[in-house]
């Protein structure tokens, strides 16, 4: 088997995190995750969920990190009632920026997967038109 070039480990580790981020601009997000970040002042409408995970044997039912708007990072985990619509207690919502790797020129796997993240962010965050190159037929 080939081993894949930094191009396509960016491109693949980028498919990952744009996937699970328009996953979840479809998709409802779990009401007590919702609540929570609502309540913190997270725009949920232009933050992204960079991952998710629902109940994992042996940890919070809600737990992962997800990117807002204003490029901060936060770890979370909340403790929810089983249909993830009622916050029980919050383990953890920690800003975690200074952890991410934001780096777009890391020797030997190029782009950090936090730079990548945030690249994701701003694609979905700009409309269409604002990304058009055409000239006007005025």
């Amino acid at each position: 088997m080939r081993q894949r070039n930094v191009q396509q480990q960016n491109a693949s580790v980028e498919a990952s995190i744009r996937a699970e981020a328009v996953y979840w601009r479809a998709t409802r997000w779990p009401g007590a995750l919702l609540d929570v970040a609502e309540g913190r002042g997270v725009d949920c409408r232009r933050a992204i969920i960079v991952d998710l995970d629902i109940d994992f044997p042996g940890t919070s039912r809600l737990f992962g990190l997800l990117l807002t708007a204003d490029e901060i990072f936060i770890e979370f985990e909340i403790e929810t009632d089983p249909s993830h619509a009622h916050v029980e207690g919050i383990a953890e919502w920690k800003d975690v920026t200074g952890k991410q790797n934001l780096s777009r020129h890391n020797r030997g796997t190029g782009w950090g997967k936090g730079a990548l993240a945030l690249q994701v962010l701003h694609q979905l965050n700009t409309p269409p038109e604002a990304t058009c190159q055409c000239k006007s037929l005025d």
